[in-house]
């Protein structure tokens, strides 16, 4: 199968973009709109890493935390590809480099203690045909698979905390941590990392399947509106035989989430990166 993808983001009613992400594939790295060639055999062809991160811009300097989250990641993910073969340990180990950069940071300006970023790194590995992915914080992974939208990853909430507390039949604890409400439970901030999401086994893929990467400012959102919004413009894609006409459906497809974010009009709207990755069989060879 082959992985197309497209990524675009809006700033929202925020001072700056606190967003970070960056897609690594074909010895290149697509980055904050450039591309970055590397010399080949560094990174497996048959692999692309997908990676985003959302600064926490309440605790200041979110925008560096994240900068540092996805350059380091994926800089440690190319330099480790050939030493580590293992998929989960190579995304676990690049997450510990990150957060530790980030520690780094603290220790030499200690003004930018607090501050942190979410993370999530998608891996998609064509010769199995399977992704894994790794997530800290409460950013968004889903899957569309025919027009059922499914939440693949865990969210790091304290209110998520809470609600695994009263299903444990433990409301007093339930509700001292409902107190903290979305506030993040786990995030790489330079800290050991109470929570990471990274399932044992991958996630077989289909061609006609999409995953939306997403950072929380697409909450505004509701599910039920993020997929309808997908499903009626990304009808084709299974269908789709020419792969422009599928990175076009791609296109619309995200242009479409972010068009209902601003006719939302929400008054404090946050940062949004939408990074949508779509897999197709590949297209019949032509005949000479």
């Amino acid at each position: 199968m082959i992985a197309l993808w497209s990524a675009t983001q809006i700033q929202g009613s925020r001072a700056y973009q606190e967003d970070r992400y960056a897609v690594v594939e074909n010895n290149t790295i697509q980055y904050r709109g450039q591309s970055y060639p590397f010399d080949p055999g560094l990174f497996p062809s048959h692999y692309s890493l997908y990676v985003l991160a959302d600064g926490m811009g309440g605790m200041g300097h979110g925008d560096e935390a994240a900068t540092a989250a996805v350059e380091v990641f994926v800089e440690n993910f190319i330099n480790l590809a050939q030493a580590s073969p293992e998929p989960a340990q190579h995304l676990r180990q690049c997450l510990d480099r990150a957060n530790q950069a980030i520690a780094d940071m603290v220790a030499r300006d200690p003004d930018k203690a607090g501050m942190g970023t979410t993370l999530i790194a998608v891996l998609w590995d064509s010769q199995n045909h399977t992704v894994r992915w790794l997530s800290v914080g409460d950013s968004l992974l889903s899957l569309l698979r025919g027009d059922r939208l499914q939440a693949l990853n865990e969210k790091h909430t304290f209110q998520r905390l809470a609600d695994r507390y009263a299903e444990q039949g433990d409301p007093a604890k339930a509700r001292e941590l409902s107190a903290f409400g979305a506030a993040l439970s786990s995030a790489v901030d330079g800290r050991a990392i109470p929570e990471v999401d990274l399932p044992d086994q991958p996630l077989a893929m289909a061609s006609g399947d999409l995953i939306i990467l997403a950072s929380d400012g697409l909450e505004t959102l509701s599910t039920e509106q993020v997929r309808s919004t997908l499903t009626a413009v990304t009808a084709q894609w299974s269908q789709a035989t020419d792969l422009d006409d599928a990175t076009a459906l791609l296109i619309a497809g995200r242009e479409a989430l972010l068009e209902r974010l601003r006719m939302a009009q929400a008054p404090h709207q946050d940062n949004c990166t939408v990074v949508l990755i779509g897999w197709l069989a590949p297209p019949p060879a032509s005949s000479a």
